[in-house]
């Protein structure tokens, strides 16, 4: 009984309530007020890092692969897990990429949609004197912040102020346009066409740099290599992890995003071989200082990260500014 009588009130108090609306409008709720905040605290984030830079230690430590996804996404993971194989071939003539721990700066996207990111410019790691771009994302609230990517600020290269609020920094769409002389997809795909075919940019302009002056000079040394038994391709294509950017305080963009790109070495000359040795002579053999012998085609497969300056669409100098890159790694070999 009790059990109804208490339903009965109820609804009496829900009756009395409708009868009372036509006389005097009720007082309507209100929403609460959104709090615009970035995705996660500076001093958070300091301790987040110290915990992603630790987790990758311990990886480094066994040339764990899998521990290395722990606190790492792509692209990172498949370039320090290509480093973990060239590293069990070549021993100590192998060095892992150097990572810091200590961020100079850091800029973190807004709370709310998802994925999360930062960027953090960082001291030179110990043994180098170049500092770092380090590009950090958390896919949804699920998941930890990883490790997106780590580049080198090019030298010579000026890295632009970014625009941070209280909301935190402002993150662009990739195939967004808005405002700056073309998209973060549209550039990195424009990178690709331009070292591909030496010349075409896709109506982009870009400043000369030395990632790309580095991969000429690759290519022509390959070329000099197989002259007279066979021929070098390289293509070119942005890699399917996107890019990552952040609006900058002159109205541009910073813009962080990976190209993967393929030597195809093809013997033409009947009855020629061409030996490899390098890199490509190691992985493609498993042993340190091993060579590889090309009687058909072989394909090598690198990838690399590269860190733009977009300007603004009304920029009197439309100059795409390349600022920071990484090492081309190695991926993987095919012979054959």
């Amino acid at each position: 009984m009790r059990k109804y009588r208490a339903l009965a009130l109820a609804m009496g108090a829900a009756l009395a309530l409708s009868a009372c609306a036509d006389n005097e409008e009720l007082p309507r709720p209100s929403a609460a007020p959104v709090e615009v905040r970035p995705a996660i605290s500076a001093d958070r984030f300091t301790m987040v890092q110290e915990e992603i830079f630790t987790s990758i230690q311990d990886a480094d430590s066994e040339l764990d692969s899998e521990a290395l996804t722990a606190r790492t996404t792509n692209p990172f993971t498949q370039m320090r897990s290509a480093e973990y194989a060239l590293k069990e071939i070549l021993a100590d003539s192998f060095g892992l990429e150097r990572l810091s721990s200590s961020a100079v700066q850091t800029a973190i996207s807004p709370a709310g949609t998802y994925p999360h990111a930062a960027i953090s410019i960082m001291d030179a790691p110990q043994g180098s004197n170049l500092q770092t771009i380090d590009v950090f994302q958390q896919e949804s609230a699920r998941d930890n912040w990883a490790l997106w990517g780590v580049l080198d600020i090019l030298p010579g290269a000026t890295i632009p102020s970014l625009t941070v609020s209280g909301a935190g920094a402002e993150l662009l769409d990739p195939d967004s346009g808005e405002s700056l002389v073309a998209s973060p997809a549209d550039v990195l795909a424009a990178y690709a066409s331009l070292n591909e075919t030496g010349s075409d940019a896709k109506g982009l302009n870009f400043v000369d740099d030395r990632l790309s002056q580095t991969l000429r000079s690759g290519k022509e040394a390959n070329a000099a290599a197989v002259e007279g038994a066979g021929t070098v391709t390289m293509t070119y294509a942005p890699a399917e992890t996107g890019t990552v950017s952040f609006r900058t305080d002159d109205g541009g963009a910073l813009v962080v995003g990976q190209v993967d790109f393929k030597t195809k070495i093809e013997v033409t000359t009947e009855g020629a071989t061409i030996k490899l040795g390098s890199t490509i002579g190691s992985l493609g053999s498993g042993q340190a200082g091993g060579e590889i012998e090309v009687s058909g085609t072989l394909d090598a497969n690198y990838t690399v990260l590269v860190a733009f300056h977009v300007p603004a669409a009304d920029s009197e100098d439309e100059g795409i500014q390349v600022v920071g890159a990484s090492d081309p790694i190695l991926l993987s070999v095919k012979n054959g």
